[in-house]
């Protein structure tokens, strides 16, 4: 007999997903007989992600860091480890309203789907907005979002910009209705979801959290909402559920057009915070309605229209061949309702990816309810040319059954509503040149690791601003310098000056000894020279070190500055880079180089589409501040130029700020400037309408001090 092959056994197979229960609600839908069946749920993460680092016990991971602390009772939960072998066996903890470990594993997992959702569509990893910091005078990576279960002892919670944080309260209930005693804002489902979508939009549009149009704060409120209404649609069988008892239909109230039931029925004991059925839209309720909540539920209805409209178009072909009318009663065979949930689900999929989509095709400041319809359509567009099944359109009318319009629209058609292509034909030297930025040395080269990529993007984000602020100087003839050989010492100047070792010490003395020649040929004496040095040693920050560089290179003798050289980007863009004589606005703050130019952000992303389109995208946002006047006579004075003579200082601190800025999309597959979507700086009517708005009592203007919002989402969601 043979012997035995002998055997190895093979490395044990890891799982490919970590399960975690959640309430797929909140947890009163558990004590309900008509939806106990479905009022939990299950999560699944990625096991093992090699671009990702582990979860250690809070839950943390490079994402999030959840934190249970409740300062009210002065106490410290201790965090699940969900790696524990009791925790894994089960798929994460039951779901138990007593237990915070328990909370702190269902806020760390929904607010993970929602960050994989979005990264989805977005087609790159979520980036927490950056915290200012005034010693550095720049701005810092935030890594992680903290998430606090049981942060406050009050009927609230909100999205932290000032702690870079979400905070989740918790309270008495008012109303018998609500089934419990105690509610936590952290076992619902939909506040969860909400609360993280605040985040990561404020991550994607810093500025947006500014009360600058009655749109601004209402458009927060609406998209967190709009991530919160379609993350129901994910629940299979509370779809199920619904069509069959519904004959179909979808445009009924329930639990599925709802949100935050608990909360709602624990204050004021409705049946949801808000519901998003309306058999009858009214075009004119927009003109009227300004508080954010009502105003920005108005958009998520108008979207959740749209929705149904594509489920109804999906959907007719299915009960026509099996004779069935919605709504008459029939009761439906189960493969159909199988049929019709799975269209409800990818529906409610398609539609909330376009409108996440959308967010990379906004203007970086003031947004508003139409622009928001006219970037849906542009970025479906652009991925997906040919709208077979009109989900474009049915967007529109949705939009327009809802008084929704966009400004400087000819017609509301599909194609009119695009966005504007950038003009191509009229490029000359220097004008919009993508090649000019491509050629700072962008990297462009696809990161995995979220760490690297947060690197990668700020550094990107230097040298865009680099680039856009320095300014055009030219070499006067005779200098003994060639402009060729400025060009490199400039740039050789700007290397050394962004790397903080070799711009202070030694390394820096030994740098402007180099380059002491060349800064003799351009007029530049001894006495400047020490004059940078001693500005450069002291400088915080590498912009600053930049801007003292270059203001002691356009006061030499041998150097002039080609005024011209920028104002095709200038009435691109929409803001200025210099002052320019008879169309100056002194309200904008000056730097040493120019005028104070922010790049918020510059990010790459990758799309892939239905029938194997592949869009890669650069996308970077530069914004401008400009100081605002609640007396339209002391703006006037502000903004005009100093008496000839005086000195040409910063204007006072105004009485709110004005922002213009602009998104430049450019594809990188043929390295093409596509869209500018600005908001101009100069706009003397859209600042006649943000001070306007400030000055209404019910606009929470109050809500953002000089610029910084001092915690809007928890003044607003007290509302």
């Amino acid at each position: 007999m043979p012997d035995a092959m002998p055997m190895s056994p093979p490395a044990m197979p890891k799982p490919t997903a970590r399960r975690l229960r959640v309430y797929a609600f909140d947890p009163n839908a558990s004590l309900d007989l008509g939806s106990t069946k479905f009022s939990h749920a299950t999560i699944s993460l990625a096991w093992d992600d090699p671009t990702e680092e582990g979860i250690s016990p809070g839950p943390v991971n490079e994402y999030l860091e959840v934190i249970d602390i409740d300062p009210c009772s002065r106490q410290f939960y201790p965090p699940i480890d969900l790696n524990a072998g009791e925790v894994l066996g089960q798929d994460g903890l039951p779901p138990s309203e007593g237990d915070p470990r328990f909370h702190q594993q269902m806020v760390f997992a929904v607010a993970m789907k929602t960050i994989k959702l979005f990264e989805r569509a977005l087609g790159r990893k979520v980036i927490w907005a950056p915290e200012w910091r005034d010693d550095k005078k720049t701005y810092v990576p935030t890594m992680k979002l903290r998430v606090y279960p049981h942060a406050l002892r009050e009927a609230n919670a909100y999205y932290s910009r000032a702690k870079r944080a979400l905070l989740f309260g918790y309270f008495n209930a008012t109303q018998r209705s609500a089934g419990a005693s105690w509610i936590f804002t952290a076992l619902s489902h939909d506040i969860i979801v909400h609360e993280t979508t605040h985040a990561i939009l404020d991550g994607l549009h810093p500025r947006y959290s500014e009360s600058t149009s009655v749109d601004s704060l209402a458009f927060h409120e609406a998209f967190a909402d709009i991530a919160a209404l379609f993350s129901h649609f994910q629940l299979y069988e509370a779809v199920y559920d619904f069509i069959e008892k519904r004959g179909g239909r979808l445009d009924q109230s329930g639990l599925l057009s709802g949100l935050a039931s608990q909360f709602a029925k624990g204050t004021t004991g409705h049946a949801s915070l808000r519901d998003y059925i309306d058999k009858a839209p009214d075009a004119n309720a927009l003109d009227g309605t300004s508080e954010p909540h009502e105003r920005g539920a108005i958009l998520v209805a108008a979207v959740f229209d749209a929705f149904l409209s594509i489920y109804t178009a999906r959907t007719d072909d299915l009960l026509r061949m099996s004779g069935t009318r919605i709504g008459a009663g029939d009761q439906l065979h189960p493969d159909l309702v199988a049929r019709l949930t799975r269209e409800a689900t990818k529906s409610a999929d398609h539609v909330l990816r376009m409108c996440i989509r959308a967010l990379d095709y906004l203007p970086p400041v003031d947004v508003r309810f139409g622009e928001f319809l006219r970037a849906i359509v542009t970025a479906d567009a652009d991925l997906i040319p040919d709208d077979r099944l009109h989900y474009r359109l049915a967007f529109v009318e949705a939009f327009r059954r809802r008084g929704i319009f966009p400004e400087n629209c000819l017609s509301m058609s599909p194609d009119n509503l695009l966005w504007d292509l950038a003009p191509q034909e009229e490029l000359a030297p220097g004008y919009l040149c993508i090649d000019d930025i491509q050629a700072e040395g962008l990297n462009l080269v696809p990161e995995y690791r979220r760490s690297d990529i947060v690197k990668t993007a700020e550094e990107n984000r230097r040298k865009v601003w680099y680039w856009l602020t320095q300014p055009a100087l030219v070499v006067k003839p005779g200098s003994g310098v060639t402009q060729a050989r400025f060009e490199a010492l400039r740039a050789r100047a700007r290397a050394v000056l962004s790397d903080d070792a070799a711009s202070t010490g030694k390394a820096l003395e030994a740098y402007l000894e180099s380059i002491a020649a060349d800064l003799l040929a351009l007029g530049v004496d001894d006495a400047a020279v020490k004059r940078l040095a001693g500005g450069l040693k002291r400088a915080t920050s590498h912009f600053a070190r930049w801007e003292l560089f270059l203001a002691m290179l356009a006061k030499a003798p041998n150097i002039a500055t080609d005024d011209n050289a920028d104002l095709s980007w200038e009435r691109a863009l929409g803001i200025y880079f210099q002052r320019h004589e008879g169309k100056d606005l002194h309200s904008i703050r000056g730097g040493r180089s120019g005028l104070v130019v922010e790049v918020a952000s510059v990010r790459t992303t990758r799309r892939a589409g239905p029938d194997g389109q592949d869009i890669r995208q650069l996308v970077i946002e530069v914004t401008q501040r400009r100081q605002g006047y609640f007396d339209p006579a002391v703006q006037a004075a502000q903004d005009a130029p100093p008496p000839a003579g005086a000195p040409a200082g910063d204007p006072q601190w105004g009485d709110f700020v004005f922002r213009g800025g602009a998104t430049l999309i450019i594809d990188l597959r043929g390295n093409k400037l596509r869209y500018v979507i600005s908001k101009r700086i100069d706009d003397e009517a859209r600042l006649a309408r943000q001070r306007e708005h400030l000055l209404t009592p019910a606009s929470l203007g109050f809500t953002y001090d000089r610029g910084r919002s001092n915690e809007p989402f928890a003044l607003l969601h007290r509302m």
